[in-house]
């Protein structure tokens, strides 16, 4: 009897655990500056580092010029991590006539790719990322990253307005507690501006919070230091004139969140006093972000990598997850088997398969139907050489397991 009650008591005590256990997602977006084009040569490098002094969950990027970019970030750039992160599809702008595009990596221990979308606009798409949280009750997380139109002028207000005017259409069925994420490089000047204005309204059902509520004129307005997030640079000279100089003077850089995360008790919540403008120390007004004289919190090795990396800072925020994520990315299929570096490959194909599909028959098919692989699960992770498909989308089957995995070939 006494083995009994110890045993309820320890069965209590793990049940609690998992029903008031919490975990953090740390988010992050960045402007990377016609990458890769724009100098130095060493970005890949760069930006591994300033990832390493945050450790992003999700990372929500803008300016990536190819596919190819896309994958080398992920390939490289996240060297420093052991958590299995993976790159969304690569989505072009199909707006205007950009050459830069917006792109997602995420932590599949945390978060479930569910599906993307892009909204139409004048200038660049917005780009849609619906995300299943990897938790008991699987809420989900609808993240936006985008792109407005740049430059001062009536005429890019409007074009910005209009941007965000798309932006709340595309959502305006969404009910009141959805969980919202609006992350990107709005190029907004004021909190006057009309398109700001607009995302804040939101639609009849919900409205966006600026998690640090900074109303006023943003601009060349020292009363607003700790917030700019360009440019970190005095001069371009040594860039090749990429990017823009004028030191820092400008919140160009944003997330905004739907009400719903603003609220403790939501299953997604904002951590208070958790967002900023990573590199920045509040004291480098119109100044380069590795002035000597903008020392302070963020330390001198990482304002240098910032100086280097983008004539931009990235902006980070925390969100908090009400429950405990799962130990194995247990949703449908997705539990069987985990792409390690991402499913979007270009010679080897790394898996980590569930054990109990050890000894089932896995298979390769292209979209015509064609069988390319087929191979009996004997280790956990397997790597598969995938250099000789052509360029296109591929179809995992596992026997035995109802849905089918999706992996893309770049080369």
């Amino acid at each position: 009897m006494q083995y009994l009650s110890k045993l309820a008591l320890v069965c209590c005590l793990f049940l609690a655990q998992l029903c008031y256990g919490q975990t953090e997602l740390k988010t992050m977006f960045y402007n990377l500056l016609n990458f890769s084009s724009a100098p130095p040569s060493n970005r890949l490098e760069l930006l591994n580092s300033i990832l390493d002094s945050y450790e992003p969950d999700l990372l929500m990027v803008c300016e990536v010029e190819s596919q190819q970019d896309g994958i080398d970030i992920l390939n490289e750039s996240f060297s420093y991590s052991t958590a299995p992160i993976a790159q969304a599809p690569f989505l072009f702008n199909t707006s205007g006539a950009s050459l830069i595009h917006q792109l997602v990596y995420y932590d599949t221990n945390k978060l479930i790719l569910d599906y993307t979308d892009q909204i139409e606009t004048n200038v660049r798409s917005i780009n849609h990322y619906s995300f299943f949280i990897n938790t008991q009750s699987k809420p989900k997380l609808e993240v936006f990253v985008a792109h407005f139109k740049a430059s001062r002028g009536e005429i890019n207000e409007e074009e910005r307005l209009f941007e965000a005017q798309q932006f709340i259409q595309y959502i305006q069925n969404y009910p009141s507690d959805s969980n919202i994420l609006l992350a990107g490089d709005f190029n907004m000047y004021s909190a006057d501006e009309p398109g700001y204005q607009t995302l804040l309204n939101g639609t009849e059902n919900l409205a966006l919070v600026d998690p640090i509520q900074t109303s006023g004129d943003w601009n060349n307005n020292s009363d607003f230091a700790g917030t700019h997030t360009q440019s970190t640079r005095v001069s371009t000279e040594e860039f090749d004139d990429f990017g823009a100089g004028g030191g820092l003077d400008d919140r160009f850089d944003f997330m905004l969140i739907s009400d719903a995360l603003t609220t403790p008790t939501n299953s997604i919540s904002y951590v208070d006093e958790s967002y900023e403008a990573f590199g920045n120390n509040a004291n480098c007004f119109n100044n380069r972000i590795n002035s000597i004289d903008c020392d302070g919190y963020y330390d001198q090795e990482l304002r240098d990598w910032l100086y280097q990396m983008s004539d931009h800072l990235p902006v980070v925020m925390k969100l908090s997850i009400q429950e405990e994520v799962l130990s194995t990315t247990d949703f449908e299929s997705t539990k069987n088997v985990i792409f390690l570096k991402g499913n979007l490959v270009k010679n080897y194909l790394k898996l980590k398969f569930s054990p109990d599909l050890k000894s089932k028959n896995c298979k390769i098919y292209n979209l015509l139907g064609q069988e390319l692989n087929s191979f009996v699960i004997t280790d956990l992770k397997t790597e598969i050489d995938v250099s000789s498909y052509p360029a296109g989308l591929y179809l995992l089957s596992i026997e035995q397991v109802k849905n089918v995995e999706k992996f893309y070939v770049h080369h």
